[in-house]
């Protein structure tokens, strides 16, 4: 079996090719260890191993066959006598398998590393062939990282010797791993700190007088008990507040406190005093989220690094509270900042319609907004508006009045369980996280609502029951019908797919077909992803092509139920047919690498189509049983 090495490709630290030379000097009985005060004064302190939560980690052959690979791989590079020549291969090969009775890969790495040590696995270099694969495997798959290696590269010798336990040598390790930093381009959802409020039409939505109203705000303002923080809203037309970056936040506040220019932000006010953003929610949501250390705390489904990203922002600039109370002399000038400067305030006059005309107005001049969002903004008083924005709500912190149990059930059938390539997850709708996600669940519930201008009861009943036959009935595989050979969600498929979902439940004839003809419909979809992309090049956007990929999908199944494709060929007849043999080098490796892809799927016992990979105890699909 070949080995892809480049799966653990990484840059080698200057450490840790110290901690490599030492341990080899050590070999030669040159080396004595140099860390261990620092050594004692770790096993001194009261830190406990920790606890993790029990559950079974799975491990194939194949891949201990890799790990036994890879180690092999590195041993060549470690061993001066004997490269690559095992001494106890079976029990090296144990030691990997006993990854089942591990609760977490971060154990299950650090206790493989401590046992790679009673084990002479290799005729030469095992204590650098184990350092260097525990550090490949800590990288790989962990987001930790060995702080100081030439202190672990110590306790190893310490090991050795006997001057150390084994338990003592786990705590050497667990006190210097630390979590991977993220990159500073990762985007901070914020969308939680400011909630959305509906506003009806039928409701008074003529703003109040000018006068007396303030020009500006302060820090202190921005704290969750004040009462300008408890009145803030975002208009149900205003973006998501989840485009800027760490880095972008981490500017935003370093400007206000180095009394850089903030631009003023836009503010209008309801006859019940509440307070909407109409253009200026991520800077104030940055600010918001710096004065309270909420990254993302409430937003659980969404977001799982606003612990991080705190660490990272105390670290850089410092917490809010804690330099509140600081009598520390070196935050005298942030505690003045905080104390006197201010965000200018600008007022927009007029009722709903012209607050919503502002909007766009100010982010046509600005940022770009879509056809998408202007629609949206135009039509939120629609039930597709209105359903869309509850359904995405329940991922992003927000409340809606329109949210509810059969909501929450939408957005989980939408997004759940969140997209995670290492944990072969591939949601409905694609991640939560991308750009304008809003656009694709409303886009999609203007396909389902099919021009019928359902009522908003009557249009999340039907999303649900389409939903439902889509997952529950035909137990269709994600991951076949709406992922691309690069993991990419395939947005016109996706459209696509609801459009012809459509047409199986309006006709029974149609769904009997494709439950009969269904692995050969799903393996020419397989063979041909590019299909789609080309219709939808053709319409040249992916909800004006819906329909039209529909059509695909329907007169792919009768081509397929009368083994006759030459209908499908003329129809789209701008679809090259015989692609493969004019595939370049790199469109046939994309190709090979999609096969993989989806090689891993289960398949339905009954029809032999694919079905869904999440649902591991399912043998065949419901409509075939």
């Amino acid at each position: 079996m070949d080995y892809d090495m480049s799966i653990f490709n990484r840059k080698v630290t200057m450490a840790e090719k110290q901690a490599y030379k030492n341990l080899k000097s050590y070999d030669d009985g040159r080396y004595k260890v140099g860390n261990i005060r620092k050594i004692n004064n770790i096993l001194k302190e009261n830190l406990l191993i920790p606890k993790f939560k029990p559950r079974i980690l799975k491990i194939t052959n194949e891949q201990i066959l890799n790990y036994i690979n890879h180690a092999q791989l590195l041993n060549f590079h470690h061993s001066d006598f004997y490269p690559g020549i095992f001494a106890e291969r079976n029990s090296y090969e144990s030691s990997f398998a006993k990854k089942v009775y591990y609760g977490f890969e971060l154990e299950f790495i650090i206790n493989l590393f401590v046992s790679h040590h009673n084990i002479h696995a290799f005729k030469d270099g095992n204590k650098r062939t184990a350092l260097n694969l525990f550090i490949d495997l800590m990288h790989k798959f962990t987001n930790y990282y060995v702080e100081d290696i030439v202190l672990i590269q110590d306790s190893q010798i310490l090991y050795l010797e006997k001057v150390i336990s084994e338990e003592e040598f786990k705590k050497i390790i667990f006190s210097g791993v630390r979590k991977r930093m993220f990159k500073t381009n990762l985007k901070c959802n914020l969308e939680h700190l400011i909630p959305r409020s509906d506003i009806d039409e039928t409701e008074n939505t003529q703003n109040i007088s000018q006068s007396d109203r303030r020009s500006s705000f302060n820090l202190t303002d921005l704290e969750k008990e004040q009462f300008f923080y408890q009145q803030l809203k975002k208009p149900i037309f205003q973006r998501d507040t989840n485009q800027w970056t760490v880095e972008r936040v981490e500017k935003l506040i370093n400007t206000f406190l180095d009394d850089g220019l903030i631009p003023a932000i836009i503010l209008w006010e309801d006859s019940e005093g509440n307070i909407y953003i109409i253009d200026g929610a991520h800077r104030i949501s940055s600010l918001i989220a710096w004065v309270n250390s909420d990254y993302g705390k409430e937003n659980e489904m969404n977001d799982s690094n606003h612990q991080v990203i705190e660490e990272y922002i105390n670290k850089k600039i410092g917490n809010y509270s804690e330099i509140k109370k600081s009598t520390d002399s070196k935050y005298k000038q942030i505690k003045q900042i905080i104390a006197k400067r201010s965000i200018a305030v600008q007022w927009v006059t007029g009722d709903y319609d012209k607050v919503k005309e502002s909007f766009i107005r100010i982010n046509e001049q600005g940022v770009i907004i879509t056809q998408d969002e202007k629609e949206l903004i135009e039509n939120d008083q629609l039930p597709i508006s209105k359903l869309s924005r509850a359904i995405l709500a329940h991922g992003l912190g927000q409340l809606s009045k329109n949210q509810n149990e059969v909501t929450e059930k939408l957005f989980n059938r939408f997004f759940n369980p969140s997209l995670s390539h290492q944990l072969n997850n591939y949601p409905l709708c694609g991640s939560l996280n991308e750009d304008l996600v809003i656009s694709k669940v409303y886009n999609a519930i203007k396909i389902l609502d099919n021009g019928e201008k359902l009522d908003l009861e009557s249009l999340q009943d039907k999303v649900n029951n389409v939903l439902s036959f889509i997952q529950d009935e035909l137990n269709i595989s994600q991951k076949v019908y709406f992922y691309g050979a690069t993991k990419h969600f395939k947005t016109n498929s996706f459209y696509g797919f609801i459009r012809f979902s459509l047409y199986l439940m309006e006709d029974i004839k149609l769904t009997e077909s494709y439950i009969k003809n269904r692995r050969k419909f799903e393996e020419y979809l397989v063979n041909n992803e590019r299909h789609i992309q080309t219709i939808a090049r053709k319409k040249r956007h992916a909800k004006k092509a819906y329909e039209e990929v529909g059509s695909y999908y329907k007169l792919l199944l009768t081509s397929c139920e009368n083994d006759d494709f030459t209908e499908l060929q003329a129809r789209y007849n701008y679809i090259n047919f015989d692609e493969d043999k004019y595939r370049t080098s790199k469109e046939k490796t994309i190709k090979k690498n999609y096969e993989e892809f989806i090689s891993d799927i289960p398949r339905c016992k009954v029809c032999g189509g694919f079905i869904d990979g999440n649902k591991t105890d399912l043998k065949a699909h419901k409509c075939c049983e």
